[in-house]
């Protein structure tokens, strides 16, 4: 077939098709828009999904046949790997297809073993690590540098200071705020890295970054306790962009604040007098490098200095004129500084590390490479050779050797090592046998997969978890071109994975706000915090509660610190069906998705700076039983901080 007869018998078909969707859209009765789900219009919907998805399909065929770049508009707001559901997954299936990555299914909608495999080829392509077939930020960044292929929400903004111009909105916030980048590294004289970074959504209004505030101190090591006898220039970055510098060697930019647990005084160093500004509704990552002195002493080497975001370390100014702060930091980030050429080697937590979540498994089959745990390696000073990664294994339910059939090493998308563990709840094993080759100054990606045994509800019970950390202090072995061994730093603790045969997976990034309303005429403002999230029931029907304080679990953060949990002062509300069987109570048909928002309110009276937490979210597989099931929610799932005026 020529290519001119193919363009045209794929754009028959693509009109051919819309014209049925069409057909059918219009066919569709009045009632299917009702929140009560008929026969009907369930399978309307069904072929009006199947037609898009081969409409979807067909378009970007015949843009791959043409040359041309898919141009897909979807908005990107959270991460995606197997069993995702959705628009996005269509968009993104559709942008792999136009780019000649084969999805034999086409753009279905659902994250399968195909839509995997072709995203870890376009990543191995394109220089992103680990190439794992996981749609994370490092990913979602990539694709929006691409030209403009695909709109996202999350893209990060890359301007640089901007000193004049007009905020645009209104009251704002930050908003789904976290901490990325909290990177473990070492570093010798006159040698610099990127150490820790946030990240947040500029929500309401333009908001003007005027201050960034990091805390140091010595936390091991017989180095010196002053930072600025090691540190040369402090560096803020937005992106790729400068914002400002500061010379970390002058004692007068440093200031004291507080003390750590090892009794060593906890230093502060600011970026003051900034005008860096993010767009409203833009997504924008910060992040900090330091770089050491020229020349580093025999008795100032040799330390390890922690490295963390300042209680509300970051403000910034909406287009009203109000402040707005971030929470405290509440991770913290290593640097290892010694004067030594011997080399040394780094571990890192990956950029797109596995939050906390639940993955649909089977009742009699596998299911096969799920990731676990991502790190990084960065050697310094040397080039590296890793013949030994020791890993750590925790599992709840169930043991491991139960659980996982076996563990596999991959170095970006090329499987290096498969490793099983005996028996026991929680276990230490080793990949061994390795040849990894790190050159100097290079950081490479790996990832740590499983493969999973069938949840049977005896052997490995329903809500089997397993966790995989990697650690340094087992038998870790790493060496030089001389074959000396060389220090290996940082550590990396993976999260629960969970597995389920029935429950609901929840959307990785939820869209959250934090609003003060005025209460009265005196002036006390009461907190309002909001959570929307998709979820997407699997197994058979799921049921929660109406009530919010059954459904969620949660906290409050005053100043950075927990002070309370989340429980009556919590709604909910839902575009999921009421059940049948009890009006109290809302039921998530299998396979459906739908939209959840949570709300909190604070009373008035509260004189401080208040976050909201979302821990956990309570579901059963009947009415009687709404509460029985729980699946913890990971990070992202924290409101930013506004001030309550008493």
């Amino acid at each position: 077939m020529t290519i001119a007869n193919f363009i045209a018998k794929t754009g028959a078909s693509v009109a051919g098709a819309s014209l049925v969707a069409m057909s059918l859209i219009a066919a569709v009765p009045a009632a299917a828009q009702t929140t009560t789900t008929t026969t009907s219009s369930t399978d309307y919907a069904a072929q009006i999904a199947a037609l898009t998805a081969q409409i979807a399909s067909l378009q970007a065929m015949l843009s791959a046949s043409q040359g041309g770049s898919m141009t897909t508009s979807a908005t990107f707001t959270r991460d995606l790997t197997i069993g995702s559901h959705g628009t996005d997954v269509t968009a993104l299936q559709t942008w792999l297809i136009g780019k000649g990555f084969t999805i034999s299914a086409g753009a279905t909608g659902y994250f399968g073993a195909q839509t995997k495999a072709a995203l870890a080829a376009w990543q191995a392509a394109n220089g992103v690590s680990p190439a794992a077939g996981y749609f994370g930020p490092l990913t979602r960044a990539k694709v929006a540098s691409m030209g403009g292929s695909t709109t996202t929400t999350t893209t990060t903004t890359t301007g640089g200071t901007t000193t004049t111009g007009t905020l645009s909105g209104g009251e704002g916030s930050l908003d789904n705020f976290k901490i990325v980048g909290a990177t473990n590294t070492s570093l010798n004289a006159s040698d610099s890295d990127t150490i820790y970074g946030f990240e947040f959504k500029a929500t309401g209004s333009d908001l003007a970054v005027s201050r960034v505030d990091y805390d140091v101190y010595l936390s091991a090591g017989s180095g010196a306790t002053h930072p600025w006898s090691i540190f040369k220039t402090a560096t803020l970055m937005h992106g790729n962009t400068t914002v400002a510098s500061v010379d970390a060697s002058n004692m007068s930019n440093w200031s004291e604040d507080g003390t750590a647990s090892n009794s060593n005084q906890i230093y502060r160093i600011r970026f003051d007098g900034l005008k860096d500004v993010v767009k409203m509704d833009t997504t924008a990552d910060y992040y900090l490098m330091l770089s050491t002195q020229n020349a580093i002493s025999n008795s100032n080497a040799g330390g390890t200095y922690s490295v963390t975001l300042a209680s509300q370390g970051v403000r910034a100014t909406d287009a009203m004129g109000l402040q707005q702060y971030s929470t405290t930091g509440t991770t913290w980030a290593t640097v290892s500084v010694s004067n030594n050429t011997t080399g040394s080697l780094v571990l890192s937590t990956g950029s797109d590390n596995p939050q906390v979540s639940t993955v649909q498994a089977s009742t009699n089959a596998q299911t096969s490479g799920v990731v676990l745990t991502t790190f990084t390696l960065q050697a310094k000073d040397s080039d590296v050779s890793v013949y030994t990664i020791p890993a750590t294994v925790a599992t709840t339910s169930a043991t491991a050797t139960n659980i996982v059939r076996s563990f596999k090493l991959y170095q970006g998308s090329t499987l290096i090592d498969t490793e099983s563990i005996g028996a026991g709840a929680s276990n230490n094993f080793t990949f061994k046998n390795l040849n990894i080759k790190i050159p100097a100054g290079s950081t490479q990606s790996f990832s740590v997969q499983a493969d999973i045994n069938s949840v049977d509800g005896a052997v490995v019970p329903e809500g089997s978890s397993v966790k995989v950390s990697i650690n340094t202090a087992g038998n870790f072995d790493a060496e030089n071109a001389n074959g000396d061994q060389v220090s290996v730093t940082g550590t990396v603790t993976g999260n629960a994975i969970t597995f389920r045969t029935i429950g609901l997976s929840f959307d990785t990034n939820p869209v959250t706000s934090a609003t003060a309303t005025s209460v009265g005429t005196s002036g006390t403002q009461q907190g309002n915090f909001t959570f929307t999230f998709n979820v997407t029931a699997f197994g058979q029907d799921v049921y929660f509660s109406k009530t919010g304080s059954v459904a969620v679990s949660g906290r409050l953060l005053a100043n950075g610190t927990a002070t309370s949990t989340v429980a009556s002062s919590t709604a909910l509300t839902s575009t999921a069906d009421t059940s049948s069987g009890n009006s109290n109570n809302y039921v998530v048909h299998s396979g459906q998705t739908k939209s959840i928002t949570v709300t909190v309110t604070v009373p008035a009276g509260t004189n401080a700076s208040l976050s909201a937490i979302l821990d956990s979210f309570h579901y059963g597989t009947t009415d009687a039983t709404v509460a029985a099931s729980s699946t913890s929610l990971t990070t992202n799932y924290q409101t930013g901080p506004v001030y309550l005026h008493s």
